[in-house]
């Protein structure tokens, strides 16, 4: 582990990194208070190299830092002690300190309650579990975000979200668990929930379990109670609430898409949504109402895959052409 935890700790730092990697720095840091010391003093000297005004880190920022690493250590200035980091660190998932005037302090060894820390948490192509300081348990699906500051816990538990996730809020009357998410805010004590709220999409859907949340939008608000799913459509801002079983909306923390009765043309939007791809649908056929569909799928399948399966029990033809999936009705002969 010591001879290659160094080139694990560059690629971390620069964004190439993969699952193992982040498990093996997590498992080391946790070690000793010597690893994550050795850590803040490489992260140091990463941050007074990468330029905050780029988004893309070159090879020649790697090289310095594998450089420094392999220089015999050298004493640099005394600074404030970060919290844990990355302790809850999960495959697919990369801790990133993203505020720009955070790591402008850093830089300079300062500290400002100011300017607070923040955290992202980044999925790109699986989904991650991760706990936060309260014990809350969160899933983040595949390419979303969640954002929190290092005030979390403190005066408030708020954080903000992109895309989807599943939380298991820890309970604490005092301190409300707060999710603000493209406009709207949710409110609990401690429940079981889901909020997909993709940034392209064209509504926020919160799916409760158990316990009670609270949907605000504006000058709207919306107490929800177990198995109660609220939908906001963004274009109108109109709110509509319905009896669901949960169980189909979150079955995707488990590695699992499962509907139950639902229109065809909403199975397509979902997989555009979930697999990044543009479907499109020819004839008004398939986009009737009563034309629905039962499924479950695994994560594991291509959309490839889905698209196979779905026309063994359904009268369509779909091709790809062009990055585009082209789905049509089969008239029976």
């Amino acid at each position: 582990m010591e001879q290659n935890i160094d080139h694990i700790i560059a690629h971390v730092l620069s964004g190439d990194f993969s699952s193992e990697d982040i498990l093996s720095l997590s498992k080391w840091l946790n070690e000793s208070e010597k690893n994550q010391e050795e850590f803040r003093r490489l992260t140091n000297y990463w941050i007074a190299d990468v330029s905050l005004k780029s988004s893309v880190i070159s090879p020649n920022s790697l090289n310095k830092l594998i450089e420094k690493i392999n220089a015999p250590t050298q004493p640099i200035q005394k600074r404030s002690s970060w919290k844990k980091y990355m302790c809850t660190a999960a495959a697919g998932v990369l801790l990133l300190i993203v505020s720009t005037f955070s790591l402008q302090y850093l830089a300079k060894g300062q500290q400002s309650k100011q300017n607070p820390e923040y955290y992202t948490f980044l999925t790109n192509e699986s989904k991650s579990q991760f706990a936060l300081e309260d014990g809350t348990r969160v899933t983040l699906n595949k390419h979303s975000r969640l954002r929190y500051s290092n005030d979390f816990g403190k005066d408030n538990r708020k954080v903000v979200l992109e895309g989807e996730a599943y939380f298991d809020v820890a309970k604490d009357s005092i301190h409300p668990f707060l999710i603000e998410t493209n406009g709207a805010s949710i409110s609990v004590l401690g429940t079981q929930f889901n909020v997909n709220s993709q940034v392209e999409a064209d509504n926020i859907v919160v799916t409760l379990i158990e316990g009670a949340v609270r949907f605000e939008k504006d000058k709207q608000n919306v107490l929800l109670s177990p198995n109660q799913q609220l939908t906001l459509y963004r274009e109108t801002d109109e709110i509509t609430i319905r009896q669901v079983d949960p169980q189909f909306f979150t079955s995707w923390k488990d590695g699992l898409i499962r509907y139950k009765s639902i229109p065809f043309i909403d199975l397509v939007k979902e997989l555009e949504n979930t697999y990044k791809v543009e479907i499109q649908v020819n004839g008004t056929k398939l986009k009737e109402p009563d034309v629905v569909v039962s499924a479950s799928f695994s994560n594991d399948q291509s959309i490839d895959q889905i698209l196979t399966t779905i026309s063994r029990s359904l009268p369509i033809l779909w091709y790809k052409k062009d990055a585009i999936y082209n789905i049509q009705y089969q008239h029976k002969k």
